[in-house]
């Protein structure tokens, strides 16, 4: 009896203490940086195709790729990305949990900052400057490889 008793007790220590190391473990993202523009021949680049629903309900008609990165985030630790023309945004991973990972976005050159919320395998668009000349730049999470 003793040790079911025993066996019954580890198994919820186990189980209380799962989510914890869950959300601790570094978590797979991919960041791009994009340039929208508000004029010229709309479309999506077949490198930017997996966005083209996100992209095709904003306001820009034509997208260019500027950059990519792959981190492999923890908790509370940003990760700068750079922005052509000298800017950067800084990506903070917020918390992670079993059905999405919460971020902090933070562009300073444009006073803006977001918290976006992205389940596993999806993924966001977020506007990080101010229209210049017709275009703005973006980039985009996804979490979970």
């Amino acid at each position: 009896m003793r040790s079911t008793w025993t066996a019954a007790w580890v198994a919820v220590a186990v189980l209380v203490c799962l989510p914890a190391w869950a959300a601790d473990a570094p978590v797979p993202v991919r960041i791009r940086v994009l340039q929208g523009f508000r004029q010229g021949a709309p479309g999506v680049p077949p490198g930017l195709e997996d966005l083209r629903g996100q992209l095709s309900a904003t306001a820009y008609v034509r997208w260019e790729q500027a950059g990519e990165m792959q981190a492999s985030m923890v908790p509370k630790k940003p990760v700068s990305v750079s922005l052509p023309g000298g800017g950067s945004v800084s990506v903070t991973l917020v918390e992670a949990r079993q059905g999405a990972a919460t971020f902090e976005v933070s562009a300073p050159g444009s006073r803006t900052q977001s918290r976006v919320t992205v389940p596993p395998g999806k993924r966001i668009v977020q506007q990080v400057s101010a229209e210049q000349g017709g275009s703005a730049w973006f980039v985009t999470i996804k979490a979970g490889g």
